[in-house]
């Protein structure tokens, strides 16, 4: 699933998306792909508990913290940083901050509007959006173009959205992350793409750290990132989730994914 990145409106916003989700499968279609994947039970049993124990969060925010290759014309493979906040509530509000070498972004997801503001370009789109998280990150990848990694983590079933596409996974035993204590998994996807997962081990199986790779493009491009400071109770409000334009920003159109001309980058999940 190696997602365009980049094209006019992504360009004026200095070359990044938020983190956002790729379209889920049918359950019939994935529950096939899943038979026909070869998957260890012991990797399946701790992706099924974090995406139930995800799944069932009402309200959520968490800090990232991430690095994105960048393969130059040359074949040099350099690193652009990036951190943010993300701030869920379910069934249909999303908050992204995001700030790196490329941009300082910020989404909104309210139930009924999508809204994109980049500081640099001093400019934002905003479109109607479906009144479900779910419906809203599809529209966006299918209509709008906007992928990134990782974002197959924020839906209500990431399981559905993560083995989609899997040939293959494997556990491969406990790990530390930030000194906590995880369980590593790794997988391979049909198209290109390996991936892994750090989960926590105990009763909160979080993902921690996530990483995935574009093995068939030039360097094998890798997106990492970890995932702090995870807050279950925010206590969120409505007014965190609304979108107000600066009164001197310019506003622009968001464009369909065929009309984007951007180039691969990095990997997507």
């Amino acid at each position: 699933m190696r997602k365009r990145w980049g094209g006019p409106l992504l360009a004026l916003f200095l070359g990044a998306t938020p983190l956002l989700a790729s379209a889920q499968q049918e359950p019939a279609a994935a529950e096939r792909a899943e038979s026909e994947a070869r998957i260890d039970p012991q990797a399946q049993r701790i992706l099924r508990q974090m995406s139930d124990f995800l799944g069932a969060q009402r309200e959520l925010s968490v800090r990232t913290e991430g690095t994105l290759d960048q393969v130059l014309d040359s074949g040099q493979k350099v690193q652009l940083q990036r951190a943010g906040d993300v701030r869920l509530q379910r069934p249909n509000r999303l908050r992204v901050d995001r700030a790196g070498d490329l941009a300082r972004l910020h989404l909104f997801y309210d139930g009924q509007r999508l809204s994109i503001h980049g500081e640099q370009a001093n400019a934002y789109a905003t479109t109607p959006a479906p009144s479900t998280l779910d419906a809203t990150l599809d529209m966006a990848s299918q209509r709008l173009g906007l992928d990134a990694p990782g974002g197959d983590l924020l839906v209500s079933n990431p399981y559905t959205a993560l083995t989609e596409d899997v040939r293959s996974g494997k556990y491969l035993g406990r790990a530390k992350v930030n000194g906590v204590s995880v369980n590593h998994l790794a997988f391979r996807n049909r198209d290109g793409v390996d991936w892994e997962l750090w989960v926590e081990d105990g009763p909160r199986p979080l993902p921690l750290k996530y990483v995935i790779t574009s093995r068939d493009l030039p360097g094998a491009p890798q997106y990492s990132v970890t995932l702090s400071d995870w807050n279950l109770s925010p206590q969120l409000t409505p007014d965190q989730f609304q979108f107000t334009p600066p009164r001197d920003a310019m506003r622009v159109s968001f464009l369909a994914p065929d009309s984007q001309g951007g180039a691969q980058q990095g990997g997507s999940k």
